[in-house]
Formats: structure tokens, C-alpha cells, sequence
């Protein structure tokens, strides 16, 4: 059935602002590096995690609605395939970490290390070559799940072939198990390790399911911002965003389930090693900033997310949405700075330019990843359906 051309989404018109903002705010993270190096490069973790997290979570989520189907996720399977394949520019993000590692990691600090013998015990794991080649195992395991998903799914649509399904839900399946792996390890490498002393057999789930929700918020946001264009308004029905607010309530149970029994499980162990990384963060404005995170991240999202006259409209479920990557980040950076400045509160300006230099840079190669075809896969049967009712191919 030949389908009418329509009005694209108008998404390009960001591209040029994003990659404007993504090098201004470059060019304020080289005078912060050029000031004072050591504060520019530990202001540079928190952005770079949060922005990962984002890209990570969404090849993770596309793995799962592979796998498990439904029409929750397949007018999301181009956003989320369309993030997951910008994972491999965090390589170059990630090189001012690589290279300022004694800045950031206590176990990278040649000196500190000397004269701290349950460290030098560590070196077997946690040492500059080590983290390094790890990395680049994590983003090649990343870079081949996300291209062999968008290279399978591209043959499905010429093909239609059931075995190209089963093997696009193969991969999906076997991707699940990647991401999760490669996730428990990359929060152990890159976040757990700032208080190499420290250690919770909870922090890896608890760290890939924050990366899942904020995958989740992501798009979730992105499809409320083009709802209302002519391309998508007869497509996007309440339906659509209400299963995925119940998905975003799902998770947002579960990062306060993961978060709060480590906790409990720490203060009721009481052990000397443990106990000291909560207690620097709950005094201060590091307590004020937990006590923030209790209320915005969980309560006030887990009662939006309850009421269905908030997650069926776009212009109220995207509040929720904001919200939950503003506190994303929130939580990012409670977990980071404190290692780096103990219980005093400490917020760095370098940190600004770093969030928007790596994030306008990232939307930038996300809304490229995007442009140019169809946001739905009007390959996929019931969007077929959808178009014999009356709905027409929408171009980015």
C-alpha cells in the first residue's frame, strides 16, 4: 500500500544548537583544564557518567523490548537504537579520565598508593592498564550489540523473515546478559572505585538500573517533545505514554529498592570499612542533597507516576521526566564529589561545562543517529495496521 509523505518532526532544527552548546561548552572545560587541571577532570566524571548512563540505558532497554515485544517499546525502538549507537563516542569523552586518573582515583596515585598497603593489594585489579583495557572490552562489547541489532533489524524490514527475528531476539536476549555484566563491572571501575576501601555487592544492580530509568525519562521526554507536531499527533495516543510511565514507576521502585537495602544492609552490618562511605554523605549538604534525592527521586515521581491523568498526557508526564533526569544527575554527582572532598559540600564550575560540552555534543551525534528515517519501524505489523486506519510514515 503506498503511503503519503507528511511533515517531518522537525528534530534536525536542534542539531546545530546542540553541537553550538556542545563546543562552547568544550571550550569551558579547556580553560577549566588550563586553570586548574585536577578540578576540571574530577568535575568531568559526573557529567560523563550521566550522559553514558543515558546511552547504556538505552541499548539495555532496546535488548529488553526485543525480547520480551509489545507496543510499549516499538515507538521508542528508534530513539532508544538511535542512543545506543552513540556509545562509541564516550571513548573519546572518556580520554580526559584515562589520562587524569591520578587526579581522580586514589588507586591511580603512585604516592598514595606507596605508602597504603590494603591499596597496593588492590593493584591487581585496580591499575591504570587494567581500567583501560577494560574500557575499551566494555564499549567493543557495546559497539557490537548495537550494530548488529540495527543491522538485523534493517535486513528484518527488507526481508520480513522469521529467522532474521530469531536472531535479532538472540542477540537481544544475549545482549540482556552483556549489559548487565558490563554495567555491574563499569560502576566498579568507574564509580565504586573513587573509595577503593569501600565495596557493596548491590552497587552494580543498583547502578544498571539507574541507567535504565534514565534511558526511560530520555525518551520518554523526546516523545512528549514531538507529540504535538503534525507528523506524530495522530500516531502518539495516551495509551503509549501511560505504558511507559508504568515502566518508569517500575523502575524508579526498583532503584529505591536496590538503593535502600544497600544502605540497610551497610549500616546494620556496621563494619568499619563500610559505614564511612554513607556516613560523609549524610552530613551537611551532602544530607541535604540525600534527603533531595529521597523526596524528588522517589516519592514525588512514584505519586505522579500513580495518577493516570498525569502519564496518559504529554505535557504533564514530561515534568516527571525532567525531573527524574534532573535527580538522575543529582544522584550521580552524590555519589561521586563526596570522594573527592569528604563531608563538606563542595560544587565545581568546571562541572557546568563539562555537562554541556559532553551533552550537546551527545544530542548532536543522537539526533544524527536519528535523522533521516521513519521515528516508528513501519516495518513492524502493527504499524502497518496503523497506516491502513490512517496514520502516515513519519520522517525525523
Amino acid at each position: 500500500m503506498a503511503t503519503t509523505s507528511a511533515p517531518a518532526t522537525g528534530i534536525a532544527r536542534a542539531q546545530t544548537p546542540a553541537l553550538v552548546i556542545g563546543i562552547l561548552g568544550i571550550a569551558g572545560a579547556i580553560f577549566g583544564y588550563i586553570t586548574d587541571a585536577p578540578e576540571l577532570l574530577r568535575g568531568w566524571l559526573a557529567p560523563f557518567v550521566f550522559w553514558f548512563l543515558i546511552a547504556a540505558g538505552a541499548l539495555a532497554v532496546l535488548c529488553l523490548q526485543y525480547v520480551t515485544g509489545g507496543e510499549w517499546g516499538v515507538l521508542i525502538r528508534r530513539p532508544l537504537g538511535a542512543a545506543a549507537r552513540t556509545l562509541p563516542i564516550f571513548l573519546l569523552f572518556g580520554l580526559p579520565l584515562f589520562f587524569g586518573l591520578p587526579h581522580i582515583y586514589e588507586w591511580a596515585n603512585a604516592q598514595k598508593v606507596a605508602h597504603d598497603l590494603l591499596l597496593q593489594k588492590k593493584q591487581l585489579w585496580l591499575n591504570s592498564t587494567g581500567w583501560g583495557i577494560r574500557a575499551l572490552v566494555y564499549f567493543t562489547l557495546w559497539a557490537l550489540w548495537a550494530w548488529r541489532i540495527r543491522q538485523l533489524s534493517l535486513e528484518f524490514a527488507k526481508t520480513r523473515s522469521p529467522y532474521v527475528e530469531l536472531s535479532r531476539r538472540k542477540w537481544a536476549a544475549s545482549g540482556i546478559l552483556v549489559m548487565v555484566m558490563t554495567l555491574t563491572f563499569t560502576s566498579i571501575d568507574w564509580v565504586m572505585s573513587l573509595d577503593p576501601k569501600w565495596y557493596s555487592s548491590m552497587f552494580g544492580i543498583s547502578f544498571t538500573v539507574g541507567a535504565g530509568l534514565s534511558a526511560f525519562a530520555f525518551v520518554t521526554f523526546f516523545l512528549t517533545t514531538i507529540s504535538r507536531t503534525p507528523a506524530m499527533v495522530d500516531i502518539l495516543k495516551p495509551n503509549h505514554f501511560r505504558d511507559l510511565g508504568n515502566l518508569m514507576l517500575a523502575f524508579t521502585m526498583l532503584w529505591a529498592y536496590t538503593g535502600f537495602s544497600q544502605f540497610l544492609l551497610i549500616w546494620y552490618g556496621n563494619i568499619k570499612e563500610e559505614t564511612p562511605y554513607y556516613l560523609k554523605r549524610m552530613h551537611g549538604g551532602w544530607g541535604v542533597m540525600a534527603a533531595i534525592l529521597i523526596i524528588f527521586h522517589f516519592f514525588l515521581p512514584f505519586t505522579m507516576l500513580l495518577m493516570r491523568s498525569i502519564k496518559d498526557r504529554p505535557s504533564t508526564i514530561a515534568i516527571v521526566t525532567v525531573l527524574l533526569l534532573v535527580m538522575r544527575f543529582v544522584d550521580i554527582y552524590w555519589l561521586v564529589t563526596p570522594a573527592h572532598h569528604g563531608e563538606h559540600f563542595y560544587f565545581s564550575w568546571t562541572t557546568i561545562p563539562a555537562f554541556f560540552g559532553i551533552g550537546g555534543l551527545w544530542l548532536f551525534a543522537f539526533i544524527w543517529q536519528l535523522k533521516g528515517q521513519t521515528i516508528i519501524p513501519i516495518h513492524e505489523t502493527w504499524v502497518e495496521e496503523a497506516i491502513r486506519e490512517g496514520a502516515l510514515t513519519r520522517n525525523a
